[in-house]
């Protein structure tokens, strides 16, 4: 091993520390207390006002929202909206108030584990902080030696503090860090990426059109835009919904259309075909701002809207009327392309079509239209990682057309892991992550992990992939334990900053203490790396900028502008190969992809099965949050949907057990026989049928979507493709 630079970096050189770190902050608050939580999670004593309120984000989805949280002799017994914070709009959701019981949850991890009888069993023993993180060092050193330092892929999921695990995982050595984003949204930022030079935020809160295509913003919350969606002019605003469900979305909607699953591309292309045949296009934002129009306007001619009608189940008419509608309301309509992108194969030129749409809109960062998203600088934080002259490539590089180096192509890493193609991979460093839940086919998951020598998980609750690991790491939550700053970019950009609230319960640590420890039993030159206090850190990224680190201690969030900046990019390249909105892409065309969007049909379901949907659910947060006491007493299992007339044709009634078969798992849940659903389709929420008998909550509770969903992807970015799967119904 040799070093990549010989000057070694000082600690005190690294951080350029100010005299003193950052404390934590406390806020006055007269609030009129109506419940409290003890640390035994029962209701406690009342009787006087709160000790403190200590400025945090709520970590109980993607969101991080602005949070106070109210302490009393150390326990935290309320969560308030920070009303300062302007990303979450002064709100706070239902999942975000039951942060508490994450914290107070008996179920959480409470010291480290260790397994004793065969993976899966739930034989654990408690073993001491000292034994476990050795056990662990011991078996990466030992990987590293059997199968070179790329033997141990380490995976994660987006957090605060997931930056010391991809720290520990590149000064360890391993190229093989497998992230959420395949899994989510890749194609999303592919498809946009490759048109804008970005994934860019639709500014929901301005638009007078917007259409949605399964982006269930009513349940699946993103903010501030679920929060603007209602928000908007009503006057003005219009909403058209497309999805095979009748969703809270749908509800809302001005027009719901329960669209064929996966011809969303058909109607975005029909629409296209209308606004250009029409010439109802913004021509001189596409002759300033954009390349390749005259591509489109050959390629559009046969998507026509009465083709379209054909294909997605959309009257012609319809698809007429609302291009001329859309492209009326310009330059402030918007095709929202949503968040999550992992549905068909084809998701990327599905996203692209969407963003040509918006571009010949003129809508580019404009009130109301497609805003790049800005961004608040940090101190960047530096650290030299060993060099080993051994490591070779990522395990899935050349897999897909675009991967991510840092994010790899979560099932065609697993199929190489499988084949010991082109090297073998042995062992498992996960934070955060619940692949068992969250990857389909979760039988190919499981053959995975038989085959690992060694498996270390580190979470806050007994996961089903924890629970078939060899050591497990309990973490602090969110709550008992200082995060870095993030920068959480959008149309209003933020700072937030994870003050800790509370004492860590039992004896679960930070990440940032577990990653240090690691790196001390693995080499004190990594060590270097992470040797500070998660204070010196802040106060590092805060260098540069005292104004936000007095913001941040005052009102618990920093921002740059209370409103939206518009028109920034406007006179500079954009971050493509022409420097402008890229209607016709000669980078795809260069690579062998189809350089316009090309749509194929999707395959029918056969006679006798139904197309199974995915979605996210208001109460839980993908697979996290079902075990959570409040929120499982919201809704204690998932059911499967089913239309009423092929319930009646199967001779099945609403409410009894039923079995659900694909060609990779079976799962048996409640049926839901109902009207929101069309009748080629079958729904089930997400994030049950677990198989660790750890969450007590929900264990033996409903099925696992995951068990039956098909491995299939997009080829261009990796996502996984999970509405391609078809299943058949039975009496259970």
């Amino acid at each position: 091993m040799s070093r990549l630079l010989d000057n070694k970096l000082s600690r005190r050189r690294f951080l350029g520390l100010s005299s003193c770190a950052l404390a934590t902050v406390v806020v006055g608050s007269q609030v009129k207390v109506l419940r409290a939580l003890a640390k035994s999670g029962e209701v406690g004593d009342l009787t006087r006002l709160p000790d403190k309120s200590v400025f945090t984000s709520c970590e109980m989805c993607v969101n991080k929202c602005g949070v106070i949280a109210r302490v009393r002799n150390g326990v935290i017994y309320k969560l308030d909206p920070n009303p300062d914070y302007i990303k979450s709009r002064d709100m706070l959701c239902a999942r975000g108030n039951a942060g508490i019981k994450a914290m107070y949850d008996p179920d959480r991890l409470k010291y480290p584990l260790i397994r004793e009888g065969k993976r899966g069993e739930g034989k654990w023993r408690r073993a001491s902080w000292e034994e476990a993180l050795d056990l662990v060092a011991k078996n990466l050193t030992e990987l590293g030696e059997k199968y070179t330092r790329a033997g141990t892929m380490f995976l994660s999921t987006e957090g605060f503090q997931e930056h010391f695990f991809l720290m520990l995982a590149e000064c360890y050595g391993s190229p093989n860090t497998v992230r959420h984003p395949t899994l989510c949204l890749a194609s999303n930022i592919q498809g946009f990426g490759a048109t804008f030079g970005t994934n860019p935020t639709p500014d929901v809160l301005n638009a007078d059109y917007i259409i949605m295509s399964g982006a269930n913003r009513a349940e699946a919350f993103i903010t501030p835009d679920t929060i603007d969606l209602l928000k908007g002019d009503g006057g003005r605003r219009k909403l058209v919904y497309l999805d095979p469900r009748f969703t809270k979305t749908s509800a809302k909607a001005d027009e719901w259309y329960p669209i064929k699953a996966g011809t969303d591309m058909a109607f975005i292309l029909a629409l296209i075909h209308v606004i250009v045949t029409e010439s109802l296009y913004d021509r001189g934002f596409i002759e300033t701002m954009t390349v390749g129009f005259d591509q489109l306007a050959v390629h559009i001619e046969p998507y026509t809207p009465e083709w379209a009608a054909a294909e997605c189940d959309i009257p012609a008419a319809d698809i007429r009327r609302i291009a001329r509608e859309f492209a009326a309301a310009a330059p402030k309509a918007v095709y929202y392309q949503g968040r999550r992108s992992s549905f068909f194969s084809n998701d990327t030129q599905m996203r692209r079509a969407m963003a040509i749409l918006n571009a010949i809109a003129g809508n580019w960062d404009v009130p109301g239209g497609m805003i790049p998203n800005g961004k608040i600088k940090l101190a960047e934080h530096v650290y030299i990682a060993p060099w080993y002259d051994d490591i070779p490539d990522r395990l899935d590089q050349g897999s897909v057309t675009y991967l991510s180096a840092k994010d790899g192509a979560w099932l065609h890493f697993r199929d190489r892991v499988l084949a010991a193609e082109p090297y073998p991979v042995k062992g498992m460093m996960i934070y955060k992550q619940n692949p068992l839940q969250a990857a389909p086919n979760r039988a190919k998951t499981l053959q995975m992990m038989e085959q690992m020598e060694f498996i270390c998980t580190i979470d806050i609750t007994m996961s089903d992939t924890a629970w078939y690991s060899d050591v497990v790491l309990p973490e602090a939550t969110y709550l008992e334990r200082m995060d870095p700053v993030e920068s959480l970019p959008g149309i209003l950009p933020v700072l937030s900053l994870r003050y800790q609230c509370a004492e860590p319960l039992f004896e679960s640590k930070p990440n940032l203490w577990i990653m240090q420890q690691i790196a001390k039993r693995l080499d004190e030159e990594v060590f270097e790396s992470f040797d500070y206090t998660i204070e010196e850190f802040v106060d590092h990224q805060l260098s540069n900028n005292p104004a936000a680190k007095q913001m941040l201690e005052e009102k618990g969030v920093y921002y740059e502008s209370p409103t939206p900046v518009y028109r920034s990019s406007y006179g500079k390249p954009l971050r493509t190969k022409s420097g402008k909105i890229e209607i016709y892409s000669e980078k795809y065309a260069e690579n062998g992809l189809d350089p316009l969007p090309v749509y194929t049909a999707p395959e029918a379901p056969p006679a006798g099965r139904y197309r199974l949907l995915v979605g996210r659910h208001a109460y839980f947060t993908h697979g996290t949050t079902q075990n959570n006491p409040w929120l499982h007493d919201l809704m204690p299992e998932n059911t499967l949907w089913l239309n009423t007339q092929e319930a009646k044709k199967l001779g099945l009634k609403h409410g009894r057990m039923v079995q659900v078969k694909s060609p990779v798992g079976v799962q048996t849940l409640k049926l839901e026989v109902t009207e929101k659903i069309r009748p080629d389709c079958v729904y089930m929420a997400h994030g049950f049928g677990v198989l660790s008998r750890g969450l007590t909550n929900i264990y033996g509770k409903g099925a696992c979507d995951a068990a039956l969903i098909e491995d299939k992807a997009c080829p261009i970015s990796g996502n996984a493709a999970m509405h391609e799967t078809f299943v058949e119904i039975s009496p259970a």
